[in-house]
């Protein structure tokens, strides 16, 4: 019996580990799975932001829509689509409207993984901003309700109602996993070969091209505000654990050279999840890979500087966020703390640990990965 076809199509460059995150080993075997990227027809100068790719034969790329629409209509009849692209403007939803003709199932991921900026406690909108959001919302939501799918794979509390806020009434809920969360499901445990204590999951903020780049974000903070002051604080926590701080690097920026913002501390990229499962204690700013300090039950603390402080940057309200939601410290690189201090925040806060999996990571209680709700729910699921 042949294989059913499944389509990816992803707006992003399409990494290695986008492959094992979105567990397309697992399901490669039971389909045949196309992946269609479209950053260098949609936003090429994204590209920036990207040190590697994957070279897999099943990544195709385009470089224009009407090229990637000519392969599409070869290959998609009878097929599934997993699409990663949302109507945000005239070209994606041209994408989305392209999918929708296509007659196939067509399948929406909204498994974020980590708080929004916007829901910290001291996040506060005018109300009538709130209102102008609601109708806008619903106005986005009608307008696309022709183009959305017709199913959306959810992971946690807060990404259902974000689901139900953006995506057309008719859109089915199948309830998953935020992906670094399923991928804690599928290797439960882990073999460590490294000696170290703590690890950083570096975000590339301030030094590299990152999602800012997309969004048309300035940075505000400079290189010199932040990696002398981190690497201090690093050296720290070396004192204190006898070992050094290891930097987990951000999979966007595998291939880069950290050297020149770490020095010689060590870094390793493609392990964080390994990194995590090892540590006595995971350093974040805001990350979703702090889903794995929540799996594996690992101590947490977050870091912060005056010029974040004094920014007008998401990324302050975020730290902030993370905190309020894993009851997480928050040290300030550019204070002096004691042993004491630390020691005190290494305690970890187990009932706000488990609403924070609760409401950003999963939406079971089976302990089912991705890949397999996927396949029992919509790749075998009879229609």
């Amino acid at each position: 019996m042949a294989k059913k076809k499944l389509i990816v199509v992803w707006p992003y460059r399409f990494r290695e580990f986008d492959w094992q995150r979105f567990e397309l080993e697992q399901l490669s075997q039971h389909a045949e799975v196309h992946v269609h990227e479209l950053i260098d027809a949609l936003t090429p100068e994204f590209g920036a932001a990207y040190a590697n790719q994957s070279e897999r034969p099943e990544v195709k790329r385009f470089s224009s829509l009407k090229e990637w629409r000519r392969e599409f209509k070869r290959v998609s009849n009878d097929s599934i689509i997993f699409t990663h692209v949302r109507p945000i403007n005239f070209q994606s939803a041209r994408i989305c409207l392209t999918l929708r003709l296509s007659g196939n199932k067509v399948v929406g991921f909204s498994t974020g993984g980590v708080p929004n900026y916007a829901s910290v406690s001291d996040f506060r909108e005018l109300r009538i901003d709130k209102f102008l959001a609601m109708i806008f919302h619903f106005m986005k939501r009608n307008a696309f309700s022709f183009v959305s799918p017709d199913v959306v794979l959810v992971g946690g509390t807060e990404e259902e109602k974000r689901t139900r806020r953006d995506y057309s009434r008719r859109a089915l809920l199948i309830f998953g996993n935020s992906s670094d969360y399923s991928q804690t499901l599928l290797i439960p445990q882990i073999s460590i070969d490294f000696e170290y204590k703590s690890v950083f999951l570096d975000t590339g903020f301030p030094g590299f091209v990152r999602d800012e780049l997309l969004a048309g974000d300035v940075e505000e903070i400079l290189p010199r505000q932040w990696y002398p002051r981190v690497n201090n604080f690093f050296d720290f926590l070396d004192e204190y654990f006898g070992a050094s701080t290891l930097i987990a690097i951000h999979p966007k920026h595998v291939g880069m050279d950290h050297s020149v913002f770490f020095g010689s501390r060590p870094v390793i990229g493609g392990k964080t999840m390994q990194l995590v499962s090892g540590s006595g204690l995971v350093i974040a700013t805001n990350s979703t890979a702090i889903s794995y300090s929540v799996a594996f039950e690992k101590p947490l603390i977050l870091v912060t500087c005056d010029a974040i402080e004094k920014s007008n940057q998401r990324k302050k309200l975020e730290i902030r966020n993370c905190a309020m939601e894993t009851g997480a410290k928050i040290f300030n690189i550019d204070r002096q703390y004691t042993a004491q201090e630390l020691r005190d925040a290494l305690v970890i806060d187990h009932a706000k640990r488990e609403s924070y999996k609760r409401k950003y990571l999963t939406s079971r209680t089976d302990d089912k990965p991705n890949y397999q709700v996927l396949l029992d729910e919509v790749i075998n699921a009879v229609d």
